[in-house]
């Protein structure tokens, strides 16, 4: 083979190089991630963690409890990519976290720790863009905040229900003090009315995170996968912490057969209690609950007493929950009403959203400052009546 030259190497790759810059190119471009929990993802890598009284500032910001502040409105500028990530998360339909259910009670959620900083960071800069008069775009923040919520509960784990719950109840709070310190215009009233309905209309059942949980735990209940489980027992009474670990690790298939029967009457009671009004709901799920208390010491319900989780007390936040943003939506409603007729109404419309606590609407009470939504039935862990205020500037 005849070797090329220098100077001819050099002209083809001139030739090549003219060629290569006057040809169209035409990339196609990989597509974004269409799974919203890569952003977030990102998001956590990217936050900044400010110093304790820093972060503790951002945290009383997002809850209303302090004003904006210079300290804070440069934290939040110093994040806005943290911010835009979310906001882009937020916007698409699919969010997995990338869980391994298979693993049970190993199973790491890693991103935990971080939700709460994001969420503390979202809202906060929902409530210091109010602060600065765009009352629109705060509102879209507080629904960036709702639909992080919503992506944090597609994964089935009570966890995930609990995270959700509470992020929900704050920005809530968030859009109640921002309609109450605001004249916000019909249009935007409008649009946040069809965005509140839509996202509460995606709102998983309770059953969606029961499922998921009895599953989960029913993998422990045979003699290998008990083991794994024993460091999670506990009893105030270290004698019955003895003698439910001497159960556990003497007993026969029989035991287990048993205990697994004990366990899925326990989750049957469970779903038939949540499908009933809240009162009633509540105290089935109290009864069902005494069963797995195992004061008795009955051998049978041993295993479902350790696995059975606090079904009662995440029940009733969850109702908590749905009626709180029952009472903003119902505000929401009253509010477009005074937009356009230039005052409230005398009684509250009818088809309104209600309180789950009593299965009817809520009592409307006008106000020197504004108006009420008062529940009709008792938050029964709490033994009080929930109100919600809202303000009405003049």
């Amino acid at each position: 083979m005849r070797p090329i030259n220098n100077s001819k190497l050099r002209f083809v790759k001139f030739i090549a190089l003219i060629l290569l810059i006057s040809t169209p190119m035409v990339f196609a471009l990989p597509p974004d991630p269409d799974n919203a929990a890569l952003l977030y993802y990102q998001a956590f890598i990217l936050y900044q963690k400010p110093d304790d009284m820093v972060q503790d500032m951002i945290a009383d910001l997002a809850k209303g409890k302090i004003e904006p502040s210079t300290q804070t409105a440069e934290f939040i500028e110093n994040q806005k990519a943290v911010i835009g990530l979310a906001v882009t998360a937020a916007e698409l339909p699919k969010c997995s976290w990338g869980l391994r259910y298979s693993e049970g009670l190993s199973m790491e959620m890693p991103y935990l720790s971080q939700v709460r900083h994001l969420t503390w960071l979202i809202i906060a800069d929902a409530r210091t863009i109010a602060a600065n008069g765009d009352y629109e775009l705060a509102i879209e923040r507080c629904l960036t905040a709702r639909k992080f919520a919503q992506q944090m509960a597609k994964e089935p784990t009570f966890i995930s229900l609990l995270l959700g719950i509470s992020i929900e109840r704050h920005t809530n709070e968030c859009i109640q003090d921002i309609l109450s310190s605001a004249t916000i215009d019909l249009e935007t009233l409008q649009r946040l009315k069809a965005q509140l309905g839509e996202l509460d209309s995606r709102i998983k059942p309770i059953e969606f995170f029961l499922e998921t949980e009895q599953e989960v735990m029913a993998m422990y209940i045979t003699p290998g996968k008990i083991q794994e489980a024993l460091p999670l027992l506990w009893f105030e009474d270290e004698a019955k912490f003895n003698k439910a670990r001497e159960l556990i690790l003497s007993a026969d298939e029989q035991f287990y057969k048993r205990n697994a029967d004990y366990y899925n009457e326990y989750w049957a009671a469970i779903f038939s209690s949540v499908k009933m009004p809240y009162e009633q709901a509540y105290g089935s799920l109290e009864k069902a609950e005494k069963k797995v208390d195992w004061k008795d010491e009955n051998p049978d319900a041993v295993i479902a007493s350790q696995l059975a989780p606090a079904t009662m007390k995440v029940y009733n936040l969850d109702v908590n929950k749905k009626t709180l943003s029952n009472a903003i939506r119902t505000a929401v409603d009253i509010y477009i009403i005074k937009a356009k007729t230039g005052q409230l109404p005398g009684v509250l419309p009818v088809g309104l959203p209600g309180d789950l606590f009593s299965g009817k609407d809520f009592e409307y009470k006008k106000t020197v400052n504004g108006f009420v939504l008062r529940c009709q039935g008792k938050d029964l862990e709490k033994g009080e009546i929930h109100e919600y205020e809202f303000k009405v500037k003049k």
